[in-house]
């Protein structure tokens, strides 16, 4: 039995008691532990040989038995030797499987398709997740599966689909006063659409509504959000910081604090990445997403469809080239499945008009219009 560990007894302490101060002497107290077990680790030498003499003693005069594994034996053939059952665990199902699919041969049919691996230029940045940006994406679309919103929700409530276009096109303008992410922008109407579908409003509400979804979304995905106090501030007086307070707590509460329902930016990335957009594609898709999120009629698609139907629709518009089997493989979405998609986004942006009421998507529509007009449409 190793001695008690003590400073006195450390092989410092036997080596240089007071020539070294403290501070730089080994780790205390889990260094001196280790080292005590090196020092005294000779003492116990003699004993253990005494017990091995013992133990051999009592094997000879005892009837023959199955040999101990030796030194010499491989831990591997140690634990070959004991079988005990392995308990059931979701992890190690999903490895199997994850195992299973790694190992299988590809397809003959996807080898024809000679479609380039838009991540292996990535492999060396720990960042990018290139191991498993697949089953990321997996996920999203499953989220956004569970977390669905139901195709015109509104009807038979106070609030109309008019009523919801003029109050994202205010939140458009808070967003750009207060120069917040396009991120926070589609995560406000997520939490909006999720609410409203479940819990009727008055609309003399929906503005509140509308304000404390953008405050939720801010925390969420701003580094420094805006205030209680600011987002009271926006609605002019309408509402006071207690009234934003307590919507917060109903919103959260209606919503099971349930807020990863993925965004569209998410998948717009990705499609832009393996189509290698432009920055006037991506701008000019980014764009009709927002244009996208006004119509009451378009609630209900995916936000990966979405996104992918935006992406198309720019690509359409500039003239950059036809749907490829690379995007079809990698977003999951044939041609024909984006095409009622992208005409309804057409139909909404032809309403941005002088007579829209709409000022914001306006404001955005020149601004788009402006960067782009070289190009014949």
């Amino acid at each position: 039995m190793s001695p008690p560990v003590t400073r006195a007894n450390s092989r410092h302490a036997l080596v240089q008691k007071a020539e070294v101060p403290y501070l730089l002497r080994s780790r205390v107290p889990l260094g001196n532990a280790s080292n005590v077990i090196g020092v005294n680790r000779g003492a116990d030498v003699p004993k253990r040989q005494k017990a091995a003499r013992v133990k051999q003693n009592a094997k000879a005069k005892r009837p023959a038995a199955k040999a101990h594994p030796t030194e010499n034996e491989s831990i591997s053939e140690v634990c070959d030797s004991v079988k005990q059952p392995v308990p059931y665990t979701d992890v190690c199902q999903d490895s199997e499987h994850l195992q299973k699919q790694t190992d299988a041969p590809q397809a003959f049919s996807s080898l024809l398709l000679n479609i380039p691996d838009v991540d292996s230029a990535d492999a060396g940045d720990a960042q990018m997740c290139s191991e498993y940006v697949r089953d990321i994406y997996a996920y999203l679309q499953q989220l956004e599966v569970s977390m669905a919103i139901r195709p015109r929700y509104l009807e038979g409530q106070e609030v109309s689909g008019d009523m919801r276009a003029v109050a994202i096109d205010w939140l458009m303008q808070v967003q750009r006063e207060f120069k917040l992410r396009q991120e926070t922008l589609f995560m406000t109407v997520s939490i909006t659409d999720g609410f409203l579908q479940n819990n009727p409003v008055p609309k003399k509400y929906l503005q509140l509504v509308c304000v404390t979804a953008m405050l939720i979304a801010s925390k969420y995905e701003e580094i420094y959000p805006p205030t209680v106090g600011d987002f009271a501030f926006v609605t002019d007086g309408a509402y006071t910081c207690g009234d934003i307070r307590r919507m917060e707590r109903i919103i959260l509460k209606r919503l099971n604090y349930s807020l990863g329902r993925p965004v569209p930016t998410h998948f717009l990335q990705r499609a832009c990445k393996v189509g290698q957009a432009s920055p006037r594609e991506r701008e000019l898709a980014s764009f009709l997403m927002e244009v996208a999120v006004l119509d009451y009629d378009l609630v209900h698609v995916p936000p990966s469809l979405m996104a992918t139907a935006t992406f198309a629709a720019s690509l359409r518009i500039l003239g950059s080239g036809q749907w490829s089997e690379s995007l079809e493989r990698y977003t999951g979405y044939s041609e024909e499945t984006l095409a009622p998609v992208m005409q309804a986004v057409i139909r909404m942006l032809e309403k941005v008009t002088d007579q829209c009421k709409l000022q914001e998507i306006k404001t955005k529509y020149v601004e788009i219009s402006s960067k782009i007009r070289k190009v014949d449409f």
